[in-house]
């Protein structure tokens, strides 16, 4: 069968028409089946155009740039130091919804808000040059709840 035809229950106009652009067939006898490196190009744009301002990846201006991952159950935070950084001389301070970052060489503070509530007490945080890691657990979605006494 022809590379069209091995499939016949694929409807290419549909999906063509459904993505919104047309597929794309590698070297002749080749179908988009066969080869399907264009999938994460196109999974990126739609994630872009969903989330506008929620990038992955962040840098300023002072040669410091952030990423930031999530799992079922951490926060991870790779923040990349230039190499005129001090690591020793870097503060981490942690809230239940962002992190704040002191010590650079240009005085400024960094500030990076977090995707999910986590619990300041369990954060980590490694160097491995020239990477700061910083790993939190996440806030349970079920709590326990703690009983407040009363005074009298």
């Amino acid at each position: 069968m022809s590379g069209l035809n091995r499939h016949p229950w694929l409807k290419w106009e549909q999906i063509e028409k459904f993505l919104g652009q047309k597929l794309p067939f590698g070297e002749k006898g080749q179908t988009f089946l066969d080869n399907m490196t264009w999938v994460e190009g196109y999974v990126q744009d739609m994630l872009k155009k969903a989330m506008p301002g929620m990038d992955a990846s962040i840098s300023s201006p002072g040669g410091i740039s952030s990423e930031i991952f999530e799992t079922h159950e951490h926060v991870i935070i790779k923040v990349k130091l230039s190499k005129e950084e001090d690591p020793k001389a870097i503060q981490v301070f942690v809230k239940s919804n962002q992190i704040k970052l002191l010590g650079f060489i240009n005085g400024k503070n960094r500030i990076i808000k977090l995707p999910s509530l986590v619990l300041p007490k369990t954060v980590r945080v490694r160097y491995k040059q020239p990477t700061l890691e910083i790993k939190a657990r996440k806030r349970g979605l079920k709590e326990n709840y703690q009983e407040a006494f009363i005074r009298f």
